[in-house]
Formats: C-alpha cells, sequence, structure tokens
C-alpha cells in the first residue's frame, strides 16, 4: 500500500482572543507528534502549503480553530495535492477549559487509527511547548522546553525534545539527564527508540548507533528520511547490499523524491549490480527530465563497472546541459584505448576555459601526463611555472614536485616542493605547498594520513604506508575512495599481497572526480598496474592482458613487461 505523505499546515485562528494565537501552530506540531509511527502516513508541518513540494506531499491538512460557547471546535480539510480536490472534512469539539491538545488527539485518531496521544492533558505545558517549537531562538526553545517539562513532568515529548537538542548543541550533561528522565517514564515505543538512538549518538560507537537507528527506522515505518540515514550509513561501511536495500524502502516510501533513486543507483553500482544501477537511475532522469545530472550518475555507474563506451555515451548526454561533462567524457573514451578521441573531447571543454588564462595550459599539463605522455606535461608545467608568478606558479611547481618523484628524481622534487612554497599567496595554495614539500622530503608527521601515507608510497616505503592508507581508506566515503582505493591497492600488490588488493579493484576510480588533483594524474597508471595483477593471479590473462596494456599506454613507455 502506498504512504500518504501528509504537509501540516499550522491552523488559523478565528476567534478574536488574541492569547490563543500560538496554539495553530503548535496544534500543527502536536499532530505530526501524535502521526508519527503509523505505517502508511507521513506527517511533515509546513509554514505553507507552497513548501508541499520540498517534501513531495501527495495531502494536506489545513483549517481553523474557534471557540463557542465555553467549547473549542477545530474544523480541518484533508486534500488531495494532485487532484486539488476535498477527501475528507473534520469537526472535533471538546471543552475550552480543557485546552486544544485533547482536540488534536481526537483529530489524529480521525486520521489513523494507529495515533499515538501527545501524552499531556496540562494546558499550560502544551502551550509552554508549543512556544518554544514555534521559536527560531535556540536559547528561548530550550527554555520554553524546560519550562514545559516543568510544567507537566510526565511529559515526556518535551523530555525528548530536550534531549535532542541538548545532544545536537553539545550540551551532552543535559542530554543525559534527560534521556535519564525520559527513560524513567516508560515511553512508548516510538519515543523509547528515538531516546535509545540519541543516547547512541551521544556514545560515539557507531554500532550502538547503527543498531539503534534501525529500530527506529522500524518504528517509523513512514519515514523515508530516516530509512535514507541507515542506508548511507550502511554504505559508508561498504555494506551495499544492506545499502541497497534501505534505500530501497525509502525510495518505495517517497517514490517521488529523485535524490533517493540516485543514491539507490549508486548503492547498485558499488555492489557490483550494473542492471539495477540504471533501472534505478532511470527513475531519477524521469523525475529529473531537464537535469544533467541524471546522465552524469549514469555515466559514472557505468564507467565505475568498466562499460565505458556506456559512459561515454551518457557523459556526452551530460555535457548537451553541462559541457564541464565532457571531461568525463574524455576519461571514457580514454579507458578504450582511444586517446585521440579523448584528447579532442578533452581539448574541446578547455577551450571553455581560455578566458582563465594560464590555468588552462596547468589543466593541459595534468592531462597529458595522466593520458600517457609524461614528457609533454612536464614539459608544458615548467614552461607555465617560468611563466607565471603567486600562486599559480607555485601549483605548477608542486604538481612538478610530485611528478618528480614519480619519476624517481627525489632531489629535484624536493627543490621544485620548496620553491613552491616561497612562492604561494593564499592560505589554500600555501596548505597545498605544505602538503608537497612534505611529500617530497619524505617526512611523516604532517597531520594528515593521506599525506603521510603519499610521503612514504613515493619514497617507496610500501610497508610503512600501509597502515596509513588502510587508515584513510576506512575513513573516506565510497563516493570518494577512488585515489586512496587504488593507492592502497597498488601498495598491497608491491608489496606480494594481491589477493587483499583483489577487493579494491572491482570498480575503476574517476581520477579526475576525487582526491587530491596533485595525484589524479597518477591514479589510472597505478589503477591499471594493480588490477591486471590481480586479474594474473586470478587466471584470467586476457582480461590481465588489457589492463596491463592500458598502463603501458598510460606510463608512456614503449616497453612493458607485465612482471614488472
Amino acid at each position: 500500500m502506498a504512504v500518504q505523505r501528509l504537509a501540516i499546515l499550522p491552523l488559523d485562528h478565528l476567534g478574536s482572543d488574541g492569547s490563543l494565537d500560538w496554539a495553530g501552530s503548535a496544534a500543527a506540531t502536536a499532530l505530526a507528534y501524535d502521526l508519527t509511527g503509523a505505517r502508511n502516513l507521513y506527517a511533515q508541518v509546513l509554514s505553507s502549503l507552497a513548501l508541499a513540494p520540498s517534501m513531495q506531499a501527495s495531502r494536506a491538512i489545513e483549517g481553523y480553530f474557534v471557540e463557542r460557547n465555553g467549547k473549542l471546535e477545530i474544523h480541518a480539510t484533508v486534500e488531495d495535492l494532485q487532484t486539488s480536490k476535498a477527501l475528507e472534512s473534520v469537526i472535533v469539539s471538546g471543552p475550552a477549559a480543557d485546552g486544544i491538545a485533547p482536540l488534536v488527539d481526537q483529530l489524529a485518531r480521525s486520521l489513523s487509527p494507529e495515533a499515538r496521544p501527545l501524552g499531556t492533558s496540562n494546558a499550560q505545558a502544551f502551550r509552554l511547548w508549543g512556544e518554544a517549537l514555534a521559536s527560531s531562538d535556540r536559547e528561548k526553545l530550550v527554555t520554553g522546553l524546560m519550562a514545559a517539562a516543568q510544567a507537566d513532568p510526565q511529559f515526556v515529548a518535551a523530555k525528548v525534545d530536550l534531549a535532542e537538542f541538548a545532544a545536537a548543541a553539545g550540551n551532552r550533561d543535559r542530554a543525559r539527564q534527560m534521556l535519564e528522565e525520559a527513560e524513567r517514564m516508560k515511553p512508548g515505543p516510538v519515543d523509547q527508540a528515538q531516546l535509545a538512538y540519541v543516547s547512541a549518538s551521544l556514545s560515539g560507537n557507531g554500532d550502538e548507533r547503527l543498531k539503534a537507528l534501525s529500530v527506529l527506522a522500524q518504528r517509523n515505518p513512514a519515514n523515508a528520511a530516516l530509512f535514507r540515514e541507515l542506508a548511507q550509513m550502511l554504505v559508508d561501511r561498504r555494506d551495499f547490499q544492506g545499502g541497497a536495500r534501505e534505500y530501497r524502502e525509502a525510495a518505495r516510501l517517497n517514490p517521488k523524491d529523485p535524490a533517493l533513486w540516485n543514491a539507490l543507483g549508486y548503492a547498485l553500482a558499488y555492489g557490483q549490480d550494473l542492471a539495477g544501477a540504471r533501472q534505478a537511475l532511470e527513475q531519477y532522469r524521469r523525475l529529473d527530465p531537464e537535469g544533467s545530472n541524471p546522465w552524469d550518475s549514469l555515466g559514472e555507474v557505468s564507467f565505475y563497472l568498466g562499460d565505458f563506451d556506456g559512459a561515454y555515451r551518457y557523459f556526452l548526454e551530460a555535457a548537451k546541459k553541462n559541457p564541464a561533462e565532457l571531461v568525463k567524457a574524455a576519461e571514457a573514451r580514454l579507458m578504450t584505448g582511444d586517446r585521440p578521441g579523448a584528447d579532442a573531447l578533452f581539448d574541446k571543454q578547455l577551450e571553455r576555459s581560455r578566458g582563465r588564462g594560464n590555468l588552462a595550459n596547468y589543466q593541459k599539463a595534468q592531462w597529458e601526463y595522466l593520458s600517457g605522455r609524461p614528457t609533454a606535461g612536464m614539459e608544458r608545467m615548467e614552461k607555465l611555472a617560468q611563466e607565471s608568478n603567486g600562486d599559480l606558479q607555485a601549483l605548477a611547481l608542486g604538481q612538478l614536485s610530485i611528478w618528480k618523484l614519480d619519476t624517481g628524481e627525489p632531489k629535484a622534487a624536493a627543490d621544485l616542493a620548496n620553491e613552491a612554497a616561497m612562492h604561494a599567496q593564499s592560505p589554500q595554495t600555501r596548505g597545498i605547498s605544505a602538503m608537497c614539500r612534505a611529500i617530497a622530503t619524505g617526512l611523516t608527521g604532517s597531520g594528515s594520513r593521506l599525506t603521510d601515507a603519499l610521503a612514504l608510497l613515493l619514497a617507496n616505503k610500501l610497508q610503512e604506508a600501509l597502515p596509513l592508507l588502510e587508515a584513510a581508506y576506512r575513513e573516506t566515503n565510497p563516493s570518494t575512495d577512488g585515489q586512496v582505493r587504488t593507492l592502497l591497492a597498488w601498495a598491497y600488490v608491491k608489496t606480494g599481497a594481491v589477493d587483499k588488493a583483489a577487493p579494491l579493484v572491482v570498480t575503476y576510480p574517476l581520477p579526475l572526480s576525487s582526491g587530491d588533483p596533485l595525484v589524479a594524474s597518477l591514479v589510472l597508471r597505478l589503477y591499471s598496474f594493480a588490477r591486471g595483477s590481480v586479474l594474473q593471479r586470478e587466471g584470467k590473462r586476457e582480461e590481465a592482458s588489457k589492463s596491463f596494456d592500458l598502463y603501458k599506454l598510460l606510463q608512456g613507455r614503449d616497453q612493458f613487461s607485465a612482471a614488472k
């Protein structure tokens, strides 16, 4: 059964008593609380109907309340946003002396039999809670929630909110106090799960947080955002099948959210399901027919899983809307062995950068080095370094220092890195130059695991580099791990641990789309060698030969022995 996504708008107050104006937004917030946990209904408070598309709402509820003859009445209408037709009209009433909170509970039950009560019959506590949550001032918000909790010491919702806000603000002591107080009240299943999640988040234990989030999602079965968060947590842990499963559930709950289909496509691709990834991304494209990113995503997942012809076509489609995608199309063409075709695409994109002066030459030099013309790339970069000044000169010298290390010239690399530091002007470029100097000198202690690992790698201290690379890889999101994953795979192969490299080379990296730009020009070459070595070890000679052929092309040498 499809999940209805309900936008709740603040109730209008039609009475003359201005002291009740606060109750309209408080009632909307309470209604959303009551409906939390329902299986087939997700509710969210919005300030206006114009915001309904932001939550992909399928329905909206709006209305008013009024006091008549000692009674309060709520008049509400549920509207189908696709047809603009009223689906249901509800009137609930009760003694004015009891306040509006009991009426909200009645309204919630009319919308879903699974609705839960707000948990307070104290009109003062409800008012303080509603006014606090409507405040944009954090200090007033927390003060108001504290007052609500004092007005009704059994008001679990106020304690849960206090725990969440205190945890978010870094006030761990207050958060733990609120957690303990709320847990003693024997909260309902949804609040209990929310408290457990806040507690797990405070603990800093990733396993506990994952477990608590899983329970919270199960108890909020219509909340796509929780399943999205759970999916992302699993993908970050490289549990791609689990991540894809939870993204599928999130997409089922909110099928009109294009971002969910995009995320599902990548999770499936990381799990090596190209057909499934494309199916999800085609749905993404249908939801965003004018965007370039669906084509880009289709291109990336195709590239990751070795369909370079398909990636090339998708990137060209993306380039019709965003010409910068020509660079990725060039990378895909290069992977087929068509370097002239790749050059033409790269140069076409580069023409758009001519107005940026020598930066285009900087990018061209990097492309030449990456695509197997190291001599041409270095000559162009050396010329640029001579003709430039300031930050661009520092960047050129820093890149040259990395390339000199790559070609076995550590003394020249150190000299160039030192010179780069002398010319750097902006804080960002000074930081890049400092990184180059640390790498070129081969010294560790820079404060960056990856920088220290590169210093050791390029000094041929592979065994020492491995623990740093392993730690950096664990900490890197799979969407941006192409560079560090390649370096780790290459280090494993060079130290004889080919089996450990095998899982790292199942998806190809897009070198110009992740990691440090100064190292990007090395990535494809190192990856093709590592992948070839793994395939050769597995007895897949034909596939290994293709990887070694690519390595030969990118190495820029006429002779190559796979035994090297």
